[in-house]
This record gives structure tokens, C-alpha cells and sequence, in this order.
């Protein structure tokens, strides 16, 4: 019988929090690694940095913060919509033609950590339960 011995961790991003007389401050902005990390594309996670830069983008300047294409900052919106982090809100019109759609991010840096925190903890409890299932298979 073969012994399987898995360790897993998970990484939070404390550095981001500051405690003051027991509230929890959002200190700067979320970088794209924390996203990244938790497991999201990095289109969502540039996506997700640049509204947090920022108050109000269009696809363009998201594009040209982020460094990605338009189709792939649209890919990003597109999953940061599915899950409720961003909101698209039409623009002043200039001249003729259609109002632009500005996307700002609808949830709060902390709240956005804490919801990648609380996910983190669910997949660990997952693989663990997975783990200890498979160990008691191979001892049978």
C-alpha cells in the first residue's frame, strides 16, 4: 500500500491590511497578483487593478491602463460583470452617435479580498475533505 502525504497552504494577502483601533483599512490599491493568485485569468485581474485606479473607465482607456487588448479587457468585464464586481453606466453623450459605457468597480477593494479569502478557505476545505476521503480509501 502506497503512502500519499499532501500538504496544502493558502496565501493571504495581509499586506494589504492595516488594523486601526480594530477596523480593518484597505491601504492602496488591489494589485493584479492578488487575482492572479486566487486563481482568476489575468485579464480580470488587470481589469479589476485598473478600476481600482480609477473611478470611471471606457473599454479604450481600461485597454491602454491595463496594457491588454480591447478584446481581452472586454473578455475581463464580461467575467467581473458575471460576478457582480463591476458596473457599466452610460456616459455623457459627445457630439452624435451613442453614449459611451463607462465601467467602474462596483464592490469595494476590501470586499473584493475578503470574497477571494472566502473562496481560498471553501476550495481548502474542499481538498481537504478530498484528501482525508482518499486516505481512508488506500487504508482499506
Amino acid at each position: 500500500m502506497a503512502k500519499i502525504s499532501i500538504s496544502s497552504e493558502i496565501i493571504y494577502c495581509k499586506p494589504l491590511f492595516h488594523n486601526y483601533g480594530g477596523q480593518c483599512e484597505v491601504k492602496g490599491n488591489i494589485p493584479p497578483e492578488v487575482i492572479s493568485a486566487a486563481g482568476h485569468p489575468q485579464s480580470v485581474a488587470k481589469v479589476v487593478a485598473s478600476l481600482s485606479n480609477n473611478d470611471y473607465l471606457t473599454i479604450k482607456q481600461l485597454s491602454k491602463d491595463s496594457g491588454l487588448s480591447v478584446s481581452q479587457v472586454s473578455s475581463g468585464l464580461k467575467q467581473c460583470r458575471f460576478r457582480g464586481w463591476v458596473l457599466s453606466t452610460q456616459g455623457a453623450v459627445k457630439g452624435k452617435g451613442r453614449p459611451r459605457h463607462l465601467w467602474e468597480l462596483r464592490v469595494s477593494p476590501l470586499e473584493l479580498i475578503r470574497e477571494l479569502e472566502t473562496e481560498a478557505k471553501t476550495k481548502h476545505v474542499i481538498l481537504a475533505k478530498a484528501v482525508k476521503r482518499l486516505r481512508a480509501e488506500l487504508e482499506k
